[in-house]
């Protein structure tokens, strides 16, 4: 009888969640109530609202402008790889690094697009 009592409270203990998992959600709980706080304090202010749209809008332009810079560092470094290779094997190069690139070059023009 007392190893069945003993069993079952075990049982009751390990299934309940650690410590940790409900500091965890106290954390994300009290995360949840910052972002509620600091969105109303942005509703509230216009100027702010407005600056906060602005900044938003500089740095996806200046994503853009990086996914932009890549690209054409890309094709400067097929440039120099071609360049630079012997005659017989540039062709092979180029095919080379097209098939390569193909897939991540299409990627960066969506993600501009």
């Amino acid at each position: 009888m007392k190893k069945d009592v003993n069993e079952y409270l075990n049982n009751i203990i390990n299934s309940a969640p650690s410590e940790e998992m409900y500091f965890e959600a106290i954390r994300d709980i009290f995360k949840d109530l910052v972002k509620e706080y600091i969105r109303k304090k942005i509703n509230e202010d216009e100027d702010l609202k407005k600056q906060i749209s602005e900044v938003i809008e500089e740095f996806m332009e200046a994503k853009i402008k990086e996914y932009d810079s890549l690209a054409k560092m890309a094709k400067v470094t097929a440039k120099i790889g071609l360049v630079s290779a012997p005659n017989g094997i540039k062709q092979e190069a180029l095919n080379d690094f097209m098939n390569t690139f193909k897939k991540e070059i299409e990627e960066i023009i969506k993600s501009t697009l």
